[in-house]
């Protein structure tokens, strides 16, 4: 038996060899997943990292920037705009070092990736592969947060409106007055975090794998089965009702889309921007605080539901016009709400479809009339349903301009500048609403085929204008079965119809108690039929110039009721046989010298209009002439409901003023009557 052993000099001379065959064998696990790393990083140098969305009032839709590592791209032109605005320095991204530098820090990183996936071999080392990668999105979120809080706090105090500093945060929302920014990282930056991932954990987790796989083998496969088969499960299974968290905030980001949310009661001080579709339901009237910061509660998705809410604390600054609920998706439903302390309750902005429903809205108490927003602002926003509100305390109760083919009924408006002011809005309904106490009724400017239907105008007696109904320029307008009643003027009209062949038709409305019924420029051309007129101090008033040949006092036959017409109707078919002519002796007299206007409510005006009739050496041109009067009143205030006690009062008043009228009337008509018989 032999046996080849080797002597002492050979063993030494091969143990070097043996030595440096084992320094130079390379890890392939650390290998692939150093260059796996470098690959990742390699793609993610060409795509987005961070994005940021703004939305501002001029920019319901939203304003987009995107940050490569190399460019910035979107909508900067925009956004330096607005930060021209509020004082903030422009965006200039050929300016910025970071993306100069940014492809050499890249190429750096890929070289220590790349040496060390074949030299690293100790711990030591490769964490310095690890430090690599790690310090580029690092170093991402760190530089953009320091040139965010530079960039909010760098601002012109010179700007045409001042805000205070602030610091945008890199990740996540932020508010500033009406501005709201939403930022996130995008695709590059997760792949630059997975590149991290392998080369920290991508050989533990081989060895790992490799070891459990030894040990367990198929029961690890079917484990790893169970778990992600009831994960599935489980997602399958969200329930639609979810509760809530101590924010609103963060519920509705947990909440999946279609999700109706509870919210309890209790105060919940910020401000909300929905960006999913989702109902929220107050429970016992949650409040939500904005701390008088900008909007309350922006609703930015689809078919939002927000409904059973005490909403209070916009911010204050007219300018940004804050609201307390703004809406710029379609189709929201705002329901059975409470809106106080807002500068703007709801504002409708460039969206349609929306139910605005059984909601109370007051603007800041404490502000001036003149400086509060209105309760209701729509915006080049149609098609929506405005029912069973209560608007009060506000500049406008509802202001409408470039909205169509709205619906507005059963509303209650009182205490505002216009109830309803409508500029350049076209066909839309207005039903069934009560508008009392206010400057001015309701205001149609500028507007086309609005049909004003069954509302109740009244006691709108402000000196400035007190109008229970303005036309300015409008066409194709029906007014028809309205209360317009105690107001100083009933219904005031100029350049109506505007256009050519266009209508205005006001039919079978009560106009009574007004100080005037209706005033009148000389560019309108309207048709008055089946109206009642009664109770009023003057009947037609020429505003400017004469009035008499244009309008139209009947139609087909059927005048209106005057409760002056001194007529009769011998063939009872319930027209009068005499045509009614208003000339209004006093009135043309008022026109000239405006101090007489002290005997408005004396019988010295009764006295000098009796005169004019029987005496015609004073005789002025008449402002109305009605060809077929009607004899009885088509309407009555007696026979609505809730003017009941109103009327009572009323009636009564009158009554008392009538008492020393009448006696004059039978003092000077006995005389005239004996002299008829001579």
């Amino acid at each position: 038996m032999t046996t080849n052993t080797a002597t002492a000099p050979e063993q030494l001379s091969r143990t070097p060899a043996l030595t440096l065959v084992a320094r130079r064998r390379v890890d392939p696990v650390w290998a692939a997943c150093s260059i796996l790393a470098s690959l990742l990083i390699l793609v993610a140098a060409f795509l987005p990292l961070w994005k940021l969305e703004l939305v501002a009032p001029q920019y319901p839709k939203g304003l987009f920037i995107t940050a490569y590592g190399y460019q910035m791209t979107g909508d900067i032109t925009e956004v330096n705009g607005l930060n021209h605005y509020v004082g903030l320095k422009p965006l200039e991204p050929n300016s910025i070092v970071e993306l100069k530098l940014f492809p050499f820090g890249v190429a750096a990183i890929l070289g220590v990736l790349l040496v060390g996936a074949f030299k690293f071999r100790t711990r030591r080392q490769r964490a310095l592969s690890v430090l690599a990668a790690l310090s580029l999105p690092l170093f991402m979120l760190a530089d953009l947060q320091y040139w965010l809080y530079d960039y909010g706090h760098d601002i012109n105090p010179e700007a045409a409106l001042t805000i205070e500093p602030f610091t945008p945060k890199v990740l996540g929302n932020t508010r500033v007055m009406n501005f709201h920014s939403v930022t996130t990282v995008t695709t590059g930056f997760w792949l630059l975090v997975l590149a991290v991932a392998l080369v920290a954990l991508g050989p533990w987790l081989a060895r790992f794998t490799k070891e459990s796989w030894s040990n367990t083998g198929t029961k690890a496969v079917g484990g790893a089965v169970l778990v992600v088969f009831a994960f599935l499960l489980s997602s399958l299974g969200t329930p639609e009702t979810v509760a809530a968290a101590s924010s609103i905030t963060e519920t509705i980001a947990r909440a999946a889309p279609g999700d109706t949310i509870l919210i309890p009661p209790g105060t919940y001080r910020e401000q909300l921007v929905i960006t999913k579709r989702v109902t929220l339901v107050g429970e016992k009237a949650p409040i939500i605080d904005g701390g008088r910061k900008g909007d309350v509660v922006v609703i930015a998705a689809e078919g939002v539901t927000l409904r059973g809410f005490v909403i209070q604390g916009s911010g204050t600054e007219v300018t940004a016009e804050p609201a307390a609920i703004r809406v710029t998706a379609p189709g929201a439903t705002i329901e059975n709400n409470r809106i106080r302390d807002s500068l703007y309750g709801v504002v409708l902005m460039e969206s349609g479809g929306h139910r605005v429903v059984g909601n109370s809205i007051e603007s800041i108490l404490e502000f001036p009339q003149e400086r509060r927003g209105h309760s209701l602002y729509l915006h080049s926003s149609s098609n929506n349903v405005i029912e069973d509100n209560t608007l009060t305390d506000a500049k406008d109760g509802m202001f409408l301009s470039f909205s169509e083919h709205n619906s507005i009924r059963r509303n209650t408006i009182t205490r505002v500048r216009y109830a309803i002011h409508f500029m350049y809005a076209v066909d839309n309904d207005i039903a069934g609403n009560t508008m009392v106490d206010n400057v001015t009724g309701a205001v149609l400017m500028y507007s086309t085929g609005a049909r004003f239907i069954d509302n109740e105008i009244s006691h709108n007696r402000s000196v400035a204008s007190g109008y229970g109904l303005m036309l300015k320029d409008v066409d194709d307008v029906e007014i028809r079965g309205n209360l317009i009643h105690h107001n100083r003027l009933g219904i005031a009209m100029e350049g109506s119809p505007f256009t050519p062949g266009a209508f205005v038709t006001i039919r079978d409305n009560l106009v009574g108690y007004n100080r005037t019924a209706v005033g009148m420029f000389t560019t309108t051309d309207v048709t008055f039929t089946g109206n009642t007129f009664t109770g009023n101090l003057r009947q037609v008033d020429a505003v400017a110039g004469s009035v008499e040949h244009k309008n139209r006092w009947s139609l087909d036959g059927r005048g209106n009721y005057w409760d002056d017409y001194e007529g009769y109707d011998a063939n009872g078919d319930g027209i009068g046989d005499l045509a009614y002519r208003y000339q209004g002796a006093y009135d043309a007299l008022v026109e000239d010298n405006p101090a007489l206007r002290a005997f408005d409510y004396t019988p010295a005006r009764m006295a000098l209009d009796l005169a004019a009739k029987w005496f015609p050496v004073y005789r002025p041109e008449p402002r109305a002439i009605d060809l077929y009067p009607l004899m009885t009143p088509t309407m009555s205030l007696a026979n609505e409901g809730g003017n009941g006690r109103r009327l009572a009062g009323g009636a009564l008043t009158a009554g008392l003023l009538l008492l020393p009228a009448s006696a004059f009337w039978l003092s000077v008509a006995g005389p005239r009557r004996r002299w008829a018989a001579c």
